[in-house]
């Protein structure tokens, strides 16, 4: 282990692992198949890149959000770490121009979406990038039972048999023993070889407060805890509305949701992190990849759909493992909410159908045509053109998207590209015949080093600076280099893109799989039922109810939830239980009812023993056949 702990020291300036992590590296280095299960937090990411840059070759990483890539592939280059990236939006020159420098040796890690490893491109060129590891991140993406099931994560295995004697590793944060189960069967592992460290956090106090006024319970929560903080406000509207209202109090605050553009996000994030903004009021969207230490503060103004989502976006609190609150503000109505919006993310399938039948016609594609081709996208517009509700359109293409009509891909800014296609003589040849554009030329290739070998990121805005224009000159200008064959202009994006993987089909003929629909609402169902019943749950530790759901039962009790700080006012001590749940097992060997064993410990207050009886009922060690009776459970 020596190499590993010295790759450990020299880019990440660690001694020594973390526990657990060495046991996965060793694993990943003898050539197994791993999975590794580790907390939000926990360092899941040195588990593959440290043993992948001991192994040599490349290290092909699965991942499922643009974000996530480019977090990734930027903390590594910071580190001295060759890696790069290829997600959808990428032409095909772009993703040619990686490969070969790929297979080149030029790179260590190479980050790709899910969807693109079965392209054609990819399979002709796996053998020859040299891979040496295989890591597949977010893993419980590939479970059906998965809080984020994404269908593509199903054709990972596919790869496998043009990577022999590659090892796979698989990490995630969240995922139940089905789920476990599922992502070694699906990834094809040759053994069952799992690693878990246990996910509770003892720097964590889980807390739920019943709050009919969620704003002033915020606001009395953000002053009683100083420090940076994150709150999940549910939609993009009410993000915006708490964010300006918290600004009205006098406290720095800015919103964050996938309405923005990438720009705005890449600020807002920025000023986060950097301390420039206390609270970040956002959608699920923000979190994923991000690493902030001081975290010290998680609010949810609403349940979030299921407990692995909840568990992930608290956890982003306190990873410098100093105390931090994960406070869930809960109304009843919160309940009604909750399924309504589960509701609404499975429209009926006429209503899917009518959706695709649109989309057909709103890029006027003839029945059969279509395949392969990629468009922007604006679902606002598409939906105002058809009379159709934005949302209704958004869960719909979800459900196309899983059914493998269309792959709709995830907003993000990608940046202006250019490469020079001609060799330097036809380029020295070209300047001199049009005198009119040297300047430009010439600007192009002081201004970025490597772009006669490479796609390289421009700035038109900085471009135009520079040749006293207007950055849509520039853009005019590249365009017109490109139609001489010059170079390769892959203008910037920020809109989702519609890809239609199959021709366009009749109607009638889209077919949504049971397994996709009636399947995964019942799944949905249980999994938010899992999640309302934390909320409402009154005799139980928070913490003991998120790690008994990861399949960790019988822990203690933590001891600064709600609930335990309420034990903890009672007076009900772990001492003072456990000598009640030897004279209750005694006081209730035979039915009895609560009048008479409230009768059988008379110097102890009502509201101690009844708080009592409730946490061990919870706990199954008392039972109840008939109203009012109990007996022990022995």
């Amino acid at each position: 282990m020596t190499a590993v702990i010295d790759i450990l020291k020299h880019y990440w300036g660690h001694a020594q692992f973390r526990p657990l992590q060495q046991n996965i590296v060793e694993s990943v280095m003898a050539g197994n198949d791993t999975l590794a299960l580790l907390p939000t937090g926990g360092g899941k990411s040195i588990c593959f890149q440290v043993p992948a840059l001991a192994m040599g070759g490349l290290c092909l990483v699965i991942s499922p959000l643009i974000a996530l890539m480019k977090d990734q592939v930027l903390n590594l280059t910071k580190r001295g770490i060759a890696a790069t990236a290829i997600f959808t939006g990428m032409s095909a020159g772009e993703i040619d121009a990686v490969l070969e420098a790929c297979a080149a040796g030029k790179y260590q890690f190479l980050y790709v979406s899910p969807e693109r490893l079965t392209t054609s491109i990819m399979q002709a060129r796996l053998s020859r990038l040299g891979i040496r590891l295989l890591a597949v991140d977010e893993a419980h993406c590939i479970s059906q039972w998965g809080h984020d099931f994404r269908p593509e994560y199903l054709r990972i295995a596919e790869i496998r048999p043009h990577l022999p004697g590659v090892p796979v590793i698989a990490l995630t944060a969240t995922a139940t023993a089905q789920v476990v189960d599922e992502i070694c069967e699906k990834l094809a592992f040759k053994k069952e070889n799992r690693f878990r460290k246990s996910f509770h956090r003892s720097n964590l106090a889980y807390q739920v407060a019943y709050e009919e006024d969620k704003f002033g319970a915020l606001f009395r929560a953000l002053k009683q805890h100083p420090g940076t903080a994150v709150v999940y406000a549910g939609t993009r509207r009410k993000t915006e509305l708490v964010a300006d209202w918290l600004s009205k109090q006098g406290v720095s605050a800015d919103f964050y949701h996938a309405g923005l553009t990438a720009r705005e996000r890449d600020e807002r994030q920025r000023d986060w992190i950097s301390g420039k903004i206390r609270v970040i009021v956002c959608t699920n969207a923000f979190g994923m990849g991000i690493d902030k230490p001081d975290v010290r503060l998680v609010v949810h103004l609403a349940p979030s759909d299921c407990i692995e989502a909840y568990f992930q976006e608290a956890g982003r609190a306190g990873r410098d493992e100093n105390s931090a609150l994960c406070l869930l503000l809960y109304h009843s109505s919160d309940r009604q909410e909750a399924e309504h919006f589960l509701a609404l993310g499975f429209p009926p399938i006429e209503t899917i159908r009518q959706v695709y039948a649109a989309l057909g016609q709103h890029f006027s594609l003839a029945l059969g045509s279509g395949k392969g081709q990629r468009f922007d996208f604006d679902i606002s517009a598409f939906a105002n053109s058809f009379s159709l509700k934005p949302i209704e359109v958004h869960h719909s293409l979800l459900f196309l998207h899983r059914a493998g009509y269309l792959f709709v891909g995830e907003e993000v800014l990608l940046p202006s590209k250019v490469k020079f296609t001609a060799d330097a003589t036809t380029v020295y040849d070209f300047r001199l015949r049009h005198r009119d554009l040297d300047p430009f030329i010439e600007l192009l290739l002081r201004s970025y080093s490597g772009i006669m070998e490479q796609y390289v990121k421009i700035d038109e805005f900085k471009l135009a600076g520079k040749m006293r224009m207007f950055s849509q000159e520039v853009t005019q200008l590249l365009f017109k280099l490109q139609q001489f064959n010059l170079i390769d202009f892959v203008p910037k994006t920020d809109k989702p893109q519609i890809h239609w993987l199959e021709g366009r089909l009749p109607e009638d003929r889209v077919v949504i799989p049971q397994a996709h629909y009636g399947d995964l609402l019942a799944k949905k169902k249980a999994k938010l039922q899992s999640m309302l019943a934390y909320c409402e749950s009154k005799s139980s530790c928070r913490s003991q109810i998120l790690l008994a759901y990861f399949d960790e039962p019988n822990t203690a009790r933590c001891g600064q939830c709600d609930y335990c700080k309420r034990l903890e006012d009672t007076g009900l001590t772990e001492e003072k239980l456990a000598a009640l749940s030897l004279q209750l097992s005694q006081a209730a060997a035979q039915e009895t009812s609560i009048t008479k064993l409230m009768e059988r410990f008379p110097d102890l207050p009502a509201e101690q023993l009844l708080e009592a009886i409730h946490w061990f009922t919870e706990q199954g060690k008392l039972v109840s056949k008939n109203p009012n009776t109990l007996r022990w459970n022995a």
